[in-house]
C-alpha cells in the first residue's frame, strides 16, 4: 500500500500544474504522457510506455475527457483528472504483473513478520536479534495518513537501518533483497501492482514473541513481568494525565515506568546473558525511545539523574 503511493508523480510540480489547470486539449494530452511516464519510471518499466498509453487511449473515460477537456469548468475538470489519474495508475500496474525487484517497498520500511514466518527464525534464515517487537499499546504513526494509533495487537518486524529507516536486508549496492528467496509472508504477498492482496494479508494472524519463545517458560516469564510493570497502557495514561491536567505527577509516574523498563534490560544482559541486540525482540523498544512519540525525551544531568523534557 505504501509502495502504490510513492509511485505517483508530483502533481504539485509547477510545470504539472501548468499543464493540468490549462483549458488547451494539447495540454491535457501532454499531462497525461507526463504522468504515465513519471508512473512507469517509478515501477522501473518505462519500455512499457507505448503499451500503456495504447490501453488508456482506449478507456472511455480518456476518450471523454479528451474530447470535452476545453468545453469544461475548472473544477469539473479536476474531478475528471484525477478519475483518470487513477484508471491510469491501475492500467500501469496491470501491464506489469510481477515482481522487477527494483528494491522500492524495502526502500519503504519493513515487514511484520506473521505465523507463517516463525520457520525463517526457526532455521536460522532471520534471527531474534534482526527484528524487533511493537507491543500491544504501543503507539505508532502510520506513514501514509500521518495519524497517531495505538497498537491493538502484537507485530514482531524485521529491523530498519536507523538512518535511512530501509529494511536492513535490503542491499543499497545491488538494490535488491538480501533473502528474496526467504523473504517473510508480506513480502511475498508485497505486490505493488495488486494492492488489494496486501490489505487482505492484515487479518492474518500476526507472529508474537511467544509464538517463538513457548518453549522457554522462563524467559516467557521475564515477559509477563515486564508487560505488567512497564505496560504501555500505563504510560499512555499518564501522558494522557500530564498532557490534559499538567499533572507534574505524572511525570513521576512516566519516569518510574522507564527505569523499570532499563532494570528489566540490565537484567536480561548481566543476569541472563542476552545479546544487547537481541533486547528489541525481547522487551520490545526501549521506553526511552517511545516516549518521544509523546513529544518528550529522556535526558540525564551531571549527577546521571534522568529527567523527562521537551522532544524539540
Amino acid at each position: 500500500m505504501k509502495q502504490e503511493s510513492s509511485q505517483l508523480p508530483d502533481l504539485e510540480s509547477a510545470y504539472m500544474r501548468e499543464l493540468v489547470n490549462s483549458d488547451s486539449r494539447k495540454s491535457f494530452v501532454a499531462a497525461v504522457r507526463l504522468f504515465l511516464r513519471q508512473v512507469l519510471a517509478g515501477m522501473h518499466v518505462e519500455s512499457h510506455y507505448d503499451q500503456v498509453i495504447t490501453a488508456i487511449k482506449r478507456d472511455p473515460c480518456y476518450q471523454d475527457l479528451n474530447n470535452s477537456w476545453e468545453e469544461l469548468d475548472p473544477e469539473t475538470r479536476g474531478h475528471k483528472w484525477q478519475e483518470l489519474m487513477e484508471k491510469l495508475v491501475q492500467v500501469a500496474y496491470a501491464g506489469r504483473p510481477y515482481c522487477v525487484r527494483c528494491g522500492e517497498c524495502c526502500r519503504q520500511g519493513s515487514p511484520s513478520l506473521h505465523l507463517e514466518d516463525a520457520e525463517l527464525l526457526s532455521q536460522g534464515l532471520i534471527s531474534t536479534r534482526q527484528v524487533y517487537t511493537l507491543r500491544r499499546g504501543e503507539p505508532v504513526t502510520y506513514s501514509i495518513e500521518g495519524r497517531l494509533d495505538i497498537l491493538s495487537e502484537e507485530l514482531v518486524k524485521i529491523k530498519e537501518d536507523p538512518e535511512s529507516r530501509y529494511c536492513i536486508f535490503y542491499s543499497e549496492q545491488n538494490g535488491d533483497c538480501l533473502i528474496y528467496d526467504h523473504r517473510p509472508l508480506q513480502c511475498r504477498f508485497q505486490e505493488c501492482w495488486n494492492p488489494a492482496l496486501l490489505k487482505g494479508l492484515w487479518d492474518r494472524e500476526k507472529l508474537s514473541r511467544r509464538h517463538l519463545l513457548e518453549n522457554d517458560p522462563d524467559l516467557l516469564e521475564l515477559l509477563q513481568a515486564h508487560d505488567e510493570r512497564c505496560a504501555l497502557e500505563k504510560l499512555d495514561a499518564a501522558f494522557k494525565q500530564f498532557h490534559q491536567a499538567r499533572d507534574l505527577t505524572a511525570l513521576d509516574q512516566i519516569l518510574d515506568i522507564l527505569s523499570q523498563d532499563t532494570a528489566f534490560r540490565n537484567f536480561s544482559t548481566t543476569k541472563l546473558a542476552r545479546d544487547k541486540e537481541e533486547l528489541d525482540f525481547l522487551l520490545g523498544r526501549p521506553m526511552t525511545e517511545i516516549v518521544r512519540v509523546y513529544g518528550m525525551k529522556v535526558i540525564k544531568d551531571e549527577d546521571g539523574v534522568y529527567h523527562l523534557v521537551q522532544d524539540r
